[in-house]
Parts: structure tokens; C-alpha cells; sequence
């Protein structure tokens, strides 16, 4: 557009608007995702679904698997879905360059709410994670965008989403950066950051609690700081025992043989099975269930028994492809657990301990920082539960280091990047990043490639191209349409008898089973099918089916030895 040609819309003050509008957006997403959640929770269960006495047995048991069934029946019925989209597919996107992301992809997030309001277990940061990101990704496609400014847009999408729905800018803005970009780079921090101060201003102005968990005033006695070790140590074996049992249920309901669809609905039967009467606080996000029950004086075994639920549930309902995040959950399992642990050493030595609920604080930041491989952000997060008390940084770098020291035995793997892993997606921060990763075949596809005719003899065809210097040519039909790619390697093989040579036409010649590449390609995957196909040249469509160009092997490395060099 000419906006875009006479402005240069992706210098840094120009980024700080788009961040700014990111922001925007995604605040604005948030208050009506939280809205809606809320509204439902009233109508259906009226209030809080965790609250027994607001609702019977028949509908606790029932409500997780009806939306379960409802939102398996929109996403993976009607609109052909597939699981695996959210956060892991962002990260994917982002450490390979290809960041187009659609608006498709923002409908499980959108289905998510139905999936809270019926009781599924699960979060909300996540899905407006994932509609930020959406938006970010599609604005800059707008505007014309490169990859770089699209990643940073993107990351500025997660930020405002985590900042948001917890009410911690900071946070969000470590959050993306430890799990998004996976390191620090200081050309994204402004964006990023204002993106998520502008979120966070939108739903203060409209919700009265500023966090989304309020716990007690936080406490801590310097002879204490031997327990944080242990709650760090424990804390860090629970969060990987987590990701394993969300991973362990995904791999079990991939193996059920029943349809898709269904799949959400068999694993919200297991929640309402737990919630119907004995554990009904693992039903939900769980914000407002956690805050009561670090709020008042639960028994011992009521802490254990909901810690040990609301993992279950969790796995349940993702692992059966429900959607929604699993931020909320790690929240609720990582301040059970914390508030557990205190209450034991409480037992067994009530001198030492100054509050339990001072450990749901910290195992919750343990728990964040376990789960997400997101130190920064669980110190930040939980640095703004505990009102900013300098008294909890001790304890609190303290838990979180423990924790992320049991994560590196694990080669300090999210929940996120398990799914990656899983599907063979994920390159680890320390990995020697193949240059192609990172270029598209858009940026070397060569159009205008000479075409021609398939009624041509190899003879003709080969008298047109031998003073040109292309590697390869298209081979069209008579209506103008693709039908292959020849290169002079085949005319020269079909030449080796001259009177095949006139005989023998281009069509005979051609490849038709030739594989195609899509614009949005790596180079490294485009490297991978010249490897499969032994081809000298392939071409290029959209998802249209319409032809771009033609891709050679001597483009590929000679963009290969120009990564080499940057």
C-alpha cells in the first residue's frame, strides 16, 4: 500500500505503536474473555463453580463433559480442527521464522471459554495469549512486515495476554521473552514492554482486583530459608511430574479409538467425576477457589487431596484436546502444594514457621518456574502477589532456583516444549540454529522462470534453452497450466540417443509426482524434500494452488553461505 511504501512503519517509534495497538487489542480481549467467563459462571452455576452449595451433584458431574462435547463438536467436527494449535505452535513459528499466523488458529481460544464456564480444567492465559498473537502476527502482515518485526509482535500479543488476565506487566513481559523468544534481545523490549503496560491499564480500569490471586501478607524469619531449599527441591519434582502426566494423557486419548470430537467430552466425564462432590475446587480456572482456600485454614489432607485433583483434571481436560492454557492450573497446583508444605512444617515445628500461606507464594512461583522453564517471570509474578515485600525475595529466588535446578535434570523442559518435542518441532536455545531456519522460500523463490510447451520434442526444447543460463524451466500445457519442471540434466539424458531426442516430447519427460513448496517454507524443509526427490529444482505454490516460481539447489546454498556470514 503506498502508507507502507513511503513510511518506514517498522522503525522503533513506529514499533511502540504497534505495540500499543497490540496492547489495546488484547486488553480489550481479555476483559471480554474474563466478561464472559464470569457471566457464565454466574448463570450456570451462580457464581463460582468451585462453591458445592450453588449447584447439585447431577450437574457438577454432568456440565465438563457437555462442554467438552460441545466445543469437540464445533472445533474437530464443523470447523476440522486439529489439536496441537496455542502456545507451543507460536513458539514453533517464532524460532523458525515462519510467523504468519491466522485467524484460524484463534477459534480453539474462543471455544476455551465454553470449555471454563462448563467447568473444564484449565486457564485463560493461553487462549488471549494465542488472540494476541493472532492479531499481532496479522497486523504486521498488514503493514508489510518482515519476519523479524512479526516475531516481535507476536511476542508483544503473549505479553499483553499473560500481563492482563494476571495483572502483572512485568511478568508478561519476562514471560515472552524466557518463553517465546527464549533469550533477551534489547530491540524487543520496548514494543513488548509497552504492549504490556497498555493491556494491563485496560483491565484495571474494569476489574477491582489488580492480581489474580490475593493471598495473605507474606512472612519470612531468615531461619526459615533452609525450608524454601526443600519446598524448591520438591516443587521442581512436582512440576515435572506435571508435564509428564499432561504429555502421558495426550499420548493416552491419541490412542483412543473414537472420534476426535468426542475426545473432550470422555475427558470432562473424569473432571465432573472428580468435582461432583469430593474435590469440587478442581473445577474451572480455579482463582477464585485457590484464594479461598489459601484464605482461610484448610485441613491437611483437604490441601492434599485437591493438589493431587486438580492435577488429574488438568490432564484430563488438556489431554483430551480441550482447549485452553495450562498457566491457571500451574498457579493452583504450585500454591496448594506450597501452602501444604508449610502447613506440615507448621505441624512439626510451629516455632520456625512464621505463615504457611507464605509457602503457596513461593511454591507457586516455583511451580511457574518449573513448568514454563521461566525463571524471571515466577520471580516477577510472585513479587507482585506478595505486594512487592522485599522480605520475600530471599525465599523467592531461593525456591525458584532449586526448582529450575530439578528442571535441568529434565534438560529444563516446559510443558510447552514437551509438545514440540513430542512432534519433533523444537530446537533448544543452545542449538547452532541452521541459517535456513530462519529464510523463508518466499525470499529466494525466482519467478518469471521460462516456460515451456509440453508438446515440445526434447530436440526443440532443448535448441530454445541452451544459450540461457536458467537451471531449470517450467513445463506448461496447452491452456497455460503446470504441468512440471525439466532441467537441462533431463534434456541432456533424453539427448544421449539422437533419435529418441526427436521423438520423445517434454511431457514425457516430466516429473508430475514432483513435490511442491509452500512460500511460508524454511529453507531447511525445502533442503529436506531436495533430499527426498534427488531434484535439481522445485516449485512453488500457495495455498491457493497458485504457481509463484521455481526454487534450484544452487539458490538454497548460496543463501545458506550468506547465514553463514551474517
Amino acid at each position: 500500500m503506498w502508507f507502507s511504501r513511503h513510511r518506514d512503519l517498522e522503525s522503533p517509534g513506529w514499533m511502540l505503536v504497534w505495540g500499543s495497538l497490540v496492547g489495546l487489542f488484547t486488553g480489550g480481549v481479555t476483559v471480554l474473555y474474563r466478561l464472559a467467563v464470569l457471566k457464565g459462571n454466574e448463570t450456570i452455576w451462580g457464581g463460582n463453580p468451585a462453591d458445592f452449595l450453588l449447584g447439585s451433584i447431577a450437574i457438577r458431574f454432568l456440565l465438563p463433559p457437555l462442554g467438552g462435547l460441545v466445543v469437540g463438536f464445533v472445533l474437530y467436527k464443523l470447523l476440522d480442527h486439529r489439536p496441537g494449535h496455542g502456545i507451543p505452535s507460536v513458539i514453533h513459528s517464532v524460532q523458525t521464522n515462519q510467523v504468519r499466523v491466522p485467524w484460524r488458529m484463534a477459534a480453539p481460544s474462543v471455544a476455551s471459554v465454553v470449555v471454563l464456564t462448563t467447568g473444564g480444567s484449565a486457564g485463560p492465559e493461553g487462549p488471549v495469549a494465542e488472540i494476541g498473537s493472532v492479531f499481532g502476527s496479522n497486523m504486521g502482515s498488514r503493514i508489510g512486515a518482515k519476519q523479524k518485526t512479526l516475531r516481535v509482535l507476536v511476542g508483544c500479543g503473549v505479553a499483553a495476554a499473560i500481563a492482563a488476565v494476571f495483572g502483572a506487566p512485568i511478568g508478561g513481559v519476562f514471560f515472552a521473552l524466557e518463553v517465546i523468544f527464549q533469550g533477551f534481545e534489547l530491540t524487543l523490549f520496548a514494543p513488548v514492554v509497552i504492549s504490556a503496560v497498555v493491556a494491563s491499564l485496560i483491565t484495571s480500569a474494569v476489574f477491582e482486583v489488580e492480581t489474580a490471586v490475593v493471598f495473605p501478607e507474606f512472612v519470612f524469619r531468615p531461619i526459615e530459608l533452609p525450608a524454601y531449599v526443600g519446598l524448591g527441591l520438591i516443587v521442581g519434582l512436582v512440576a515435572g511430574f506435571f508435564i509428564h502426566w499432561i504429555e502421558y494423557a495426550s499420548r493416552r486419548f491419541e490412542r483412543l479409538e473414537v472420534p476426535l470430537w468426542i475426545k473432550p467430552a470422555i475427558g470432562g466425564i473424569g473432571v465432573g467425576a472428580l468435582g461432583c462432590y469430593f474435590l469440587p475446587e478442581v473445577i474451572g480456572e480455579g482463582y477464585e477457589s485457590l484464594n479461598h482456600l489459601i484464605n482461610s485454614e484448610p485441613l491437611l489432607w483437604d490441601l492434599a487431596f485437591v493438589l493431587f485433583g486438580k492435577i488429574l483434571a488438568t490432564g484430563l481436560t488438556l489431554g483430551s484436546g480441550a482447549p485452553g492454557g495450562c498457566f491457571a492450573p500451574a498457579i493452583f497446583i504450585g500454591a496448594t502444594l506450597g501452602a501444604l508444605y508449610g502447613g506440615i512444617l507448621e505441624r512439626l515445628s510451629p516455632d520456625v514457621v512464621a505463615s504457611p500461606s507464605s509457602y503457596a507464594t513461593m511454591g507457586m512461583a516455583g511451580m511457574i518456574a518449573g513448568t514454563f522453564n521461566a525463571p524471571m517471570t515466577a520471580i516477577l509474578v510472585a513479587l507482585r502477589v506478595a505486594d512487592e515485600n522485599p522480605d520475600a525475595l530471599l525465599p523467592l529466588m531461593t525456591t525458584v532456583a532449586l526448582a529450575s535446578f530439578v528442571m535441568s535434570r529434565w534438560e529444563h523442559v516446559s510443558v510447552y516444549t514437551n509438545i514440540l518435542k513430542r512432534h519433533g518441532q523444537w530446537f533448544p536455545v543452545d542449538f547452532d540454529k541452521d541459517p535456513l531456519l530462519g529464510i523463508r522460500v518466499e525470499e529466494v523463490v525466482r519467478a518469471g522462470v521460462p516456460r515451456l510447451s509440453d508438446s515440445l520434442s526434447v530436440d526443440q526444447a532443448f535448441e530454445r534453452i541452451r544459450e540461457r543460463e536458467d537451471a531449470a524451466f517450467v513445463v506448461e500445457g496447452a491452456k497455460g497450466e503446470f504441468r512440471g519442471v525439466v532441467t537441462l540434466q533431463d534434456l541432456r539424458l533424453a539427448l544421449a540417443d539422437p533419435f529418441l531426442g526427436r521423438l520423445v516430447n517434454l511431457e514425457d519427460v516430466v516429473d508430475f509426482s514432483i513435490p511442491r513448496l509452500s512460500p511460508n517454507t524454511s529453507l531447511r524443509e525445502a533442503v529436506r524434500e531436495f533430499a527426498t526427490s534427488k531434484r535439481e529444482a522445485l516449485p512453488v505454490f500457495t495455498a491457493s494452488g497458485e504457481f509463484v516460481g521455481l526454487i534450484t539447489r544452487e539458490e538454497v546454498l548460496s543463501a545458506y553461505r550468506r547465514g553463514k556470514e551474517v
